[in-house]
C-alpha cells in the first residue's frame, strides 16, 4: 500500500510540474584559458513557461586578472546571434531577494558586443566564492524586429581557482515569473502541496473504508 502511494505521488507531482513550467537547470562549461590570463566560460539552459513559451539561457563570460584583481565580461549575443537571446547578469549575494523591482539596481555585468574582452569588466568582489543574478526573457519577433516577451529571475553560485577555472556550486530559478531568493531553491507552488495533501487524505480514507 505504501508503495502504491509513493508511486501515485510521484505521478502526480511530475504532471502538476510538466503542466506548468519546466526548465532543464544551468550547464557550465569551461571554454579555456588563454595566454594573457583571460577565462572563457559559458552557460547553457533552457526554461519552459506554464503557457509553453520558451527562453534560452547562452550566456558566455570572459574573465582577466589585472594588477591582482579579476574582472568578468558578458558577452552580448542579442544583437549577434542567429537566435538572438535576452540574458542579464547581475551580482548578488546570498539571501538578496531579485526580481522585477530591483534587478536593474545590482551591479551588473558588463556587456559587450566585440572584441574587447581583455581589459575593463566588472570586478568580482570574492572570485573564490560568489553568485550571480539573471534575468532572461523569452524572444518574440513581429514586424519591427524582435522584443523580450515573459521574464524569469534565477541564480547561480560559483567559485574561480587560481588557474581561472569556474565550478558551479549551485542554482535556482523561479519558474513562475516572480522574485527569487539568492542561494535557496523555491518551495512547491501553493496548488501543488494542496494536489499532494488531497491524494493523501484520499487514499487514507480510502484504507479506512477498506
Amino acid at each position: 500500500m505504501k508503495i502504491d502511494i509513493i508511486i501515485l505521488m510521484m505521478l502526480l507531482c511530475s504532471e502538476a510540474i510538466a503542466a506548468s513550467a519546466h526548465w532543464s537547470g544551468i550547464f557550465l562549461i569551461n571554454d579555456g584559458v588563454y595566454s594573457d590570463d583571460l577565462g572563457q566560460y559559458f552557460f547553457d539552459g533552457n526554461i519552459r513557461g506554464e503557457h509553453g513559451n520558451r527562453a534560452a539561457i547562452i550566456s558566455t563570460f570572459y574573465g582577466h586578472e589585472e594588477n591582482g584583481c579579476f574582472y568578468m565580461k558578458h558577452a552580448d549575443f542579442s544583437m549577434e546571434s542567429m537566435e538572438p537571446t535576452y540574458n542579464w547578469w547581475a551580482f548578488a549575494l546570498c539571501g538578496d531577494i531579485v526580481g522585477e523591482e530591483n534587478f536593474s539596481s545590482l551591479k551588473h555585468i558588463e556587456d559587450f558586443y566585440g572584441n574587447d574582452k581583455y581589459t575593463g569588466g566588472a570586478l568580482v568582489e570574492n572570485p573564490n566564492d560568489f553568485y550571480m543574478a539573471f534575468k532572461v526573457s523569452e524572444v518574440l519577433k513581429d514586424s519591427s524586429g524582435y522584443y523580450a516577451g515573459e521574464t524569469w529571475y534565477g541564480w547561480v553560485h560559483v567559485s574561480i581557482d587560481e588557474d581561472l577555472k569556474m565550478t558551479l556550486l549551485g542554482d535556482g530559478i523561479n519558474l513562475y515569473g516572480g522574485a527569487v531568493t539568492v542561494g535557496a531553491t523555491p518551495e512547491p507552488t501553493s496548488g501543488l502541496l494542496l494536489l499532494v495533501g488531497g491524494t493523501l487524505l484520499a487514499l487514507r480514507r480510502r484504507r479506512e473504508m477498506v
